[in-house]
């Protein structure tokens, strides 16, 4: 919806609705049912907008159910068919009879809603909507040629392709069916096959699912869980050959097909009051399965009921509760679906032939306790799943890999200090030059300034690398200042965008800050001396610290600010920021240093510069490489221009420290651009 007043307004003549429905699919026309059922429409304006006429069987809805359900007995006028047996794959037949399965004709369903708009004189504009917009208490609703206004807007229109988050998935469930007619009786009408794998993966997750009507003829869809929509000849090829097979002869009476997100993407409620989304746009379809129509009636009831109490204070927000641990579930089996489509058949073959069916609609229903999801989870394949885990997790796992590298590098000091620096910081240098020098070196990537030649960008980055490297020579109290500076920035900011938290106000700019200046703040005055030693091999520069203030009281104070901001931005992914620099109160000052640059800032900014140059970690490796050696070349340029050889030693941290200063003024100008681009495409 766009959210902007009208200048259009109704005029004294103009009707302005109770309620307007955009859409009458599955999800607004259930409510409707609903609300004439319970008494919600008595003495409303009601008006439909519906660009389509629902004359045609387009869609296949259907749900499990107990016998004394009350979706059963409400929807018993639509419902053409119960099945009392269910079979996946090759796997024994499983009866139902406690729990059948339903099937609804999507033409009866609105069919009936026609009928009964017609019966309560409720009208039906036959136009798409273009847009909603708000004029003082009511809503403008463009169509093509019309316009209504309204107090309160159902709004089933699906939702646009979300820009995916960091670690979001985002997949397509698209089915190609054909209701045939086979020459010879080959059904056995009170069962349905939910999975059958004994066709082609081609690479992703694919099955048929029959659905019969007699003995002779049923409803066969090809259904593919995919990030690429199924070609619609490849699919009758397939289907063709998988009845034959199968069935024998037959004759394609109509065919069906369609395209159901899988995302764990949330989408969010309408920022209006008066507006509720419903049907995909609410959430509403079960991400692992593609199943809906029971969220659906039970989203319509919960409507109707909030309506009857007149419970509309943020009508907006109306949605049904969802367990946390239900969505995790999703969302991993979606990463191996994504990632490793060929378990898709392993997963579903295991999980059907080793439950009881009911337990896994008890399960998809989302109403086991954790005790029922453990004893499925056992019979799974386990290795997908915690592949996805640490996949899903990955702030969980560094932060295990980082305490696993500090208890090793902490062991070996005991025993041989020598062994253990050689460990330190041969791990660190291999993080350099795989995470944390090549996230700096995309930077020609970055720049939404159209440069005329490549070459013209070198040259200009060189300038002011080489500027700054000049101030370090002249003033290097003034450098170290310009560097705590747009450092305490450039961590803030990274910090703050992997928290998918804009930098959009000065409040942002300030508190960015101040996150990024309390790590380098609690870094700094926990290795106090060895800081200083370093700051004075370039610097005349004799205390960095007041001497009415402790070193211990300026750690403290860091570290509980950015503790502080944890609490206060609700975010535990700060927790591994917390976790690293802790460790790091074991390590000397360049190897505390090291493991939040690598590890924390340079892995966030390559996953922020994969999402947002769209690359996968090879394509990125590769745009990196030239300027990688680059860098390394200038490293050691550094070190011949700065030192003899005889002082290299004495002076080698000085030397790299001035390196990395050098090198990120630039990249950190240029990461700030890339930030702020990618955030306003976003808005």
């Amino acid at each position: 919806m766009e959210n902007y007043r009208s200048k259009s307004q109704p005029n004294s003549d103009a009707c302005i609705y109770d309620f307007v429905f955009i859409g009458l699919g599955a999800a607004n026309s259930l409510i409707l049912h609903s609300l004439i059922k319970n008494g919600n429409t008595e003495g409303k304006k009601i008006a439909v907008i519906e660009s389509s006429n629902k004359s045609s069987n387009d869609k296949t809805y259907c749900f499990w159910a107990d016998n004394t359900d009350s979706i059963v007995s409400d929807l018993d006028v639509f419902i053409s068919k119960k099945y009392t047996k269910l079979k996946v794959n090759d796997n024994n037949v499983q009866h139902i009879h406690q729990k059948p399965y339903y099937y609804i004709k999507s033409i009866d369903l609105y069919q009936t809603t026609l009928s009964l708009l017609k019966s309560k004189n409720i009208p039906i504009v036959r136009e798409a909507v273009h847009r909603v917009d708000r004029y003082e208490n009511h809503y403008l609703i463009c169509a093509k040629e019309s316009n209504l206004f309204g107090k309160r807007v159902f709004d089933s229109r699906p939702p646009a392709k979300p820009v995916l988050k960091k670690n979001e998935i985002f997949l397509l469930q698209s089915f190609y069916g054909l209701h045939i007619k086979c020459v010879t009786d080959s059904f056995d009408d009170d069962m349905f096959e939910m999975m059958n794998f004994n066709v082609e993966q081609n690479d992703f997750t694919q099955f048929m699912y029959v659905l019969p009507f007699s003995s002779n003829e049923a409803l066969v869809e090809f259904t593919r869980f995919g990030s690429e929509i199924m070609d619609k000849n490849y699919a009758i090829e397939i289907l063709h050959a998988f009845i034959l097979k199968n069935f024998g002869e037959f004759e394609v009476l109509s065919d069906e097909i369609g395209c159901i997100p899988m995302a764990s993407h949330i989408i969010p409620p309408s920022d209006e009051e008066g507006i509720l989304k419903t049907g995909t746009s609410a959430n509403l379809i079960k991400p692992s399965t593609g199943y809906g129509f029971k969220k659906m009636y039970e989203f319509a009831e919960l409507v109707s009921s909030k309506l009857s109490k007149n419970d509309v204070s943020k009508f907006n927000l109306i949605a049904l509760k969802s367990k946390k641990r239900f969505q995790f579930y999703d969302k991993l089996l979606l990463i191996i679906l994504l990632v490793w489509p060929s378990q898709g058949k392993k997963i579903f073959t295991a999980l059907y032939s080793k439950q009881k069916i009911q337990s896994i609609f008890h399960f998809l229903d989302e109403k086991t306790s954790l005790f029922q999801e453990l004893k499925i989870f056992i019979g799974l394949p386990i290795i997908p799943f915690l592949s996805a885990l640490i996949r899903n997790s990955e702030k969980i796992v560094n932060g295990l890999l980082v305490t696993l590298f500090v208890v090793i590098f902490s062991f070996l000091n005991s025993f041989h200090e020598s062994i253990a620096t050689y460990f330190g910081y041969g791990i660190l240098f291999c993080g350099l030059i795989f995470i944390g020098i090549p996230h700096g070196a995309v930077d020609h990537k970055l720049s939404s300034i159209k440069h005329k030649s490549l070459l013209n960008f070198i040259l200009k980055y060189i300038a002011i690398i080489a500027i700054y490297f000049l101030l370090w020579k002249v003033s290097p109290t003034i450098a170290l200042l310009i560097f705590i500076t747009y450092s305490s920035f450039h961590f803030g900011e990274s910090e703050f965008e992997d928290l998918g938290i804009k930098i959009d106000s000065l409040s942002n700019y300030l508190e960015a800050i101040a996150l990024g200046f309390s790590i380098l703040l609690f870094l700094i005055y926990t290795h106090h001396s060895e800081a200083l030693a370093i700051i004075q091999s370039f610097s005349s520069i004799k205390s960095i610290l007041p001497n009415f203030i402790s070193t211990e009281f300026i750690s403290i104070l860091s570290l509980l600010y950015i503790i502080f901001t944890t609490i206060r931005l609700k975010k535990v992914a700060l927790l591994k920021l917390i976790l690293i620099l802790i460790l790091g109160l074991k390590l000397p000052l360049m190897l505390a240093f090291g493991i939040y640059f690598v590890f924390q800032h340079s892995l966030n900014a390559w996953k922020h510069l994969k999402i947002g140059l769209d690359k996968t970690n090879i394509g990125l490796y590769k745009t990196a490489f030239p300027f990688t050696l680059g860098a390394l070349f200038l490293l050691v340029f550094i070190f011949i221009f700065n030192s003899s050889i005889e002082t290299i030693r004495e002076h080698f941290w000085a030397n790299f420290f001035i390196f990395i200063s050098s090198i990120s003024l630039p990249h950190f100008i240029l990461m700030h651009l890339f930030y702020r681009d990618k955030n306003k495409s976003f808005d």
